[in-house]
């Protein structure tokens, strides 16, 4: 079984809201979606999201790995508790659209250090759940694509966007090809109007699991950042 350690923002936040009629699916339930979106087709509107509903909204913290065979989903689930009680609240300024080589994502509107160490303790601490990468972990990773610093974080930790690497986002969009990027932007941006530029607390990450390979991921369990101490804004 595959999962993944994700950040989304509550059931009831407006930006949860918004990315689900969006993407078309609610992280929360796995339900689908009808929601028009004036200017996009049926067709084109379920073409656009179709990579990214697989999951639905959400922030890849540990990207998804294969739970080992020694471990299980709940002993994931016990070692998320124990974290994420000496995790305090962090706040993202504002989130902005922007085009990450040829996909839309949500992103911060400035680079927020303690997001960026955050992601890098879930890597480094839940690594010891991750089933060793294999050759289909390397086809699954482009490796043509990578430099070699993405190449040694994909053998090392099971994906290439790591560390140095890692940059936040909260995936909107598959593949856009060049000439229809200005307007799925504009579509994007009538969509989510001001949405993103409000603070984005991250007070919560979700567990997602693949009951089976291939099938759309689910939230297994929703684990809060309960530590007193808050962090600083970037």
């Amino acid at each position: 079984m595959r999962c993944a350690i994700c950040f989304t923002p509550p059931a009831d936040d407006a930006l949860t809201i918004a990315a689900a009629r969006w993407l078309r699916r609610d992280p929360y339930t796995g339900a689908r979606i009808a929601w028009p979106v004036e200017g996009l087709v049926e067709t084109d509107h379920a073409f656009l999201t179709a990579a990214p509903r697989r999951i639905g909204f959400h922030g890849s913290l540990k990207a998804p790995f294969r739970i080992a065979d020694e471990h299980g989903v709940s002993d994931v689930q016990a070692a998320l508790v124990k974290f994420c009680r000496r995790v305090p609240p962090l706040t993202v300024d504002a989130m902005r659209i922007a085009l990450i080589e040829n996909f839309f994502a949500l992103v911060p509107a400035t680079p927020n250090l303690e997001l960026h160490e955050l992601a890098t303790d879930f890597v480094t601490v839940f690594d010891q759940y991750r089933s060793p990468t294999t050759d289909l972990d390397l086809a699954r990773g482009d490796i043509g694509r990578l430099n070699g610093r993405q190449f040694a974080n994909l053998m090392a930790w099971g994906h290439p966007y790591v560390l140095d690497q890692f940059r936040f986002h909260m995936t909107l969009t598959g593949p856009i090809d060049e000439l229809e990027r200005e307007y799925v932007a504009q579509m994007l941006h009538r969509h989510f109007g001001s949405l993103t530029d409000e603070p984005l607390c991250i007070s919560q990450v979700a567990l997602f699991v693949e009951p089976e390979p291939n099938a759309p991921f689910l939230i297994d369990s929703i684990h809060r950042f309960t530590a007193q101490q808050q962090r600083k804004t970037a």
